[in-house]
């Protein structure tokens, strides 16, 4: 298991950004550029913040070019073939998404493809001779902000009823994540890593690496958290951020499930604490799990958003 000592990230210099098809590696000096670029798309797709993509980067690495007075990335993954995300910002979004996939094509063969498209962009490329499926497995759960936070009428009532477990059987406080309790939270994901053997499971360990470069770059990235010390101790945390003017993100949630009703209770209280402005909340993909598709159902999502796999027709 890695080492719970993170080096802090600071913000290097500026680097320009090179023009596609001519592209580089992202880096954190790149957030302002992203940060405006996505803003100004109001995307409300899980995956468009820069923070996602800074700390997903060891496992989705991915690189940046200016198009057409935006900016495109392509993603090298370990599990697909490299792919590029929908252009944002460009003049021309369908020629720019033409001209990526092209691109690709070049480089990779057949297996070329825009992963997480929204339905829009979907649409037109199919009508310019490509073809579009959706990604069960990588559509947005969203939820009313107020749902979380008020767990309101009978179809709550069960959640209700862990939260009160909880709260009868432990002393309960939250705590904002900036501080020492940065670091107490990595602790913590340690030991929980080590509990379910994060190393013995991919997808656990890439979850678990892209928490752990979020806490070392915590006071560059601008994200939000909560923690739950729980009779004195951090024994739940989450992570989000705000996506748009109406909606904020959970990217991270973790919590001692020894403890009856502590998930509960961080959902709810980080909901309250952080996004009770808000009228939405997404809690991004189940990726095609089971128990994380149950367990995000179980909250009575408002909506889905869909994502597409757009490739080449034949």
């Amino acid at each position: 298991m890695e080492s719970s000592c993170t080096e802090v990230v600071a913000e290097p210099p500026v680097q320009a950004v090179p023009e596609f098809p001519r592209r580089r590696p992202l880096v954190l000096s790149d957030q302002a550029a992203v940060r405006a670029t996505f803003s100004a798309a109001s995307p409300e797709m899980s995956d468009f913040t820069f923070a996602c993509l800074w700390i997903w980067r060891r496992t989705l690495e991915v690189e940046i070019a200016a198009m057409d007075g935006g900016l495109v990335f392509v993603v090298n993954s370990e599990r697909c073939p490299r792919f590029a995300l929908p252009p944002f910002g460009t003049a021309d979004p369908v020629g720019a998404a033409k001209r990526l996939v092209r691109a690709l094509e070049d480089e990779v063969g057949p297996g070329a493809s825009l992963r997480l498209v929204p339905s829009g962009l979907a649409g037109e490329m199919v009508r310019h001779g490509f073809t579009a499926a959706p990604d069960p497995g990588a559509a947005d759960y969203v939820y009313r902000a107020s749902d979380l936070i008020q767990l309101p009428g009978k179809r709550f009532a069960a959640k209700r009823n862990w939260v009160r477990r909880c709260l009868a059987a432990h002393s309960c406080e939250y705590v904002v994540v900036r501080g020492p309790v940065v670091a107490a939270c990595e602790e913590y994901l340690e030991e929980w890593c080590a509990e379910r053997d994060c190393d013995g499971d991919w997808m656990l360990q890439a979850e678990a690496r892209a928490m752990r470069e979020a806490f070392a770059a915590w006071d560059v990235l601008g994200l939000r958290g909560g923690a739950l010390r729980v009779d004195g101790r951090i024994r739940a945390f989450a992570v989000g951020e705000r996506l748009s003017a109406a909606m904020g993100v959970q990217h991270f949630e973790k919590a001692d499930a020894r403890i009856p009703g502590l998930y509960q209770v961080v959902t709810q209280w980080f909901a309250r604490e952080e996004f009770s402005g808000l009228e939405w909340i997404n809690r991004e993909e189940d990726l095609g799990n089971e128990g994380l598709r149950k367990a995000k159902l179980s909250y009575h999502p408002a909506r889905m958003i869909e994502k597409f796999i757009v490739a080449p027709g034949a």
